[in-house]
């Protein structure tokens, strides 16, 4: 039941921090993708190609920092509108 209530919570959501929320999250999901599919590219060889690992291995740790301000700045703005 309460994944109900944080659902509702999230439906209930301002149009700023709802705006915010998504897009962070669209983002996140692209970034990803692009990580993805640098490490399909790089195809496991560490001799040649180690900056595309390295550059996949950045965005994915970009990814979850971006993920998370865009969370917490939604939830600013959720209490700031409250």
């Amino acid at each position: 039941m309460k994944v109900k209530a944080i659902l509702r919570r999230m439906l209930a959501m301002c149009p700023a921090a709802w705006y915010i929320f998504r897009r962070g999250l669209q983002l996140s999901a692209f970034l990803m993708l692009c990580a993805f599919a640098l490490l399909l590219e790089w195809n496991g060889s560490m001799l040649e190609r180690y900056d595309l690992y390295m550059t996949a291995i950045a965005l994915m740790e970009t990814t979850q920092a971006l993920l998370l301000i865009s969370v917490l700045a939604s939830v600013i703005i959720e209490d700031a509108q409250s």
